[in-house]
């Protein structure tokens, strides 16, 4: 059995595919609405050139003979500008589709219109006015409003071709959007699965560290690690999720490397509560407190603060990770170029966000050094919503 309307889609020798036929009827209804503003112009126009010479017809003649040098038009034009479409006047090879087909079919639609208008014109004057000849009339018509028609050709093929150039355009542009978005989420995605080995790797290395030293600390470490790469990967999966729920996951990081550094380590959230819901690419705090411990309790004795503040700015969220004893040194290579975990950072901040986010690295007047983020301002998913205090202490 026929799938339904399967017949209408079906194209014959004598019509084209429905979906052509309609778009011809659309422009056919354009065409009509044009061409009949078009004769009543001129209706207008020579019934006010008779009436200054005060010789004046019947207001139906006027009206008729403007309808005999146009109407031919109206089922033309949107023959004529799909011949535009498919050959277009523009663009490359323009000059060779300018001779074939739009010459030849200006000349053919300039001639049947020229005849259209002789013969009708001759069989009203038969009933109407002094009998004239078809070729008397056709031959008036050319001299009359050839040039004119023959204008009305090329301004509607032109019409056409840029249009189809625009639309050619347009497809272009969402294409190449569409290659560098493809490009762009698979970058992203590298990122996102290059980030999990170096973290997964960093945190055994603090574990390793604490088997001689304590090995029930060391333990504890390897416990808090499996449960934080139970819930990192099943984050890693989204690419996003609320600012709160981000502070859950760098809760769980943080007390590793408490578990390894004792006493000397103090981490604390400044976290205004309409930042709370705000989202942002999951781990993206977890490299930049990395880096402020290896870089600042990691190489240096006596204790160390790490401080997290969240603000909601008018365009944005802007996250600071504030250390008091590493240090920002250009003098050798720049930061960013140091390590995986800044690197990734930065280029998965570009790659969701675009211009609009970044990440800098500076140092504090009082000594250490400040990460900054900032993300352009967008809703995190309503279902991931999540209240917490103002202040914590991790």
């Amino acid at each position: 059995m026929p799938a339904p309307f399967q017949s209408e889609s079906h194209a014959t020798p004598f019509l084209p595919p429905i979906t052509q036929r309609r778009r011809y009827l659309r422009l056919l209804g354009f065409s009509l609405l044009f061409w009949i503003g078009i004769i009543f112009l001129e209706c207008i126009q020579v019934f006010a050139s008779d009436a200054t010479l005060a010789r004046t017809l019947p207001a139906i003649h006027y009206l008729v003979w403007a309808t005999f040098n146009w109407y031919l038009l109206i089922p033309l034009t949107p023959l004529i500008y799909q011949l535009g479409e498919r050959y277009p006047i523009v663009g490359p090879g323009w000059t060779t589709r300018l001779v074939f087909p739009h010459a030849l079919a200006c000349f053919i639609c300039l001639l049947a219109q020229a005849l259209a208008r002789g013969l009708a014109g001759s069989l009203y004057t038969i009933h109407h006015e002094l009998p004239a000849s078809p070729m008397f009339l056709t031959n008036g018509w050319i001299g009359d409003r050839g040039l004119l028609y023959i204008t009305a050709y090329w301004g509607i093929a032109i019409a056409a071709g840029w249009t189809q150039l625009r639309e050619a355009l347009r497809r272009r542009e969402v294409y190449q959007a569409n290659v560098e978005a493809s490009v762009a989420s698979a970058d992203l995605e590298r990122l996102r699965i290059q980030i999990q080995p170096h973290f997964l790797f960093n945190t055994l290395q603090a574990a390793i560290t604490l088997v001689t030293e304590d090995p029930h600390a060391a333990e504890d470490v390897l416990l808090r690690l499996s449960q934080l790469l139970r819930v990192a990967l099943d984050e890693m999966e989204a690419y996003e999720i609320p600012l709160s729920r981000e502070l859950e996951i760098l809760d769980l990081y943080v007390g590793i490397q408490k578990r390894r550094f004792g006493e000397r380590l103090s981490v604390e959230v400044h976290a205004d509560a309409a930042t709370l819901n705000i989202s942002v690419p999951p781990l993206i705090l977890q490299p930049l407190v990395e880096n402020a411990i290896h870089h600042g309790i990691g190489k240096h004795k006596g204790p160390d603060s790490i401080e997290i503040f969240a603000r909601r700015q008018e365009t944005g969220l802007q996250i600071e990770v504030w250390n008091s004893n590493s240090t920002v040194d250009e003098t050798t290579k720049p930061p960013f170029q140091r390590g995986v975990g800044l690197r990734n950072t930065r280029s998965r901040l570009e790659y969701s966000y675009g211009p609009g986010a970044s990440l800098i690295l500076r140092p504090l007047a009082r000594g250490g050094a400040v990460a900054i983020i900032f993300i352009p301002l967008q809703a995190a998913p309503e279902q991931h919503l999540r209240t917490a205090p103002q202040r914590a202490s991790l």
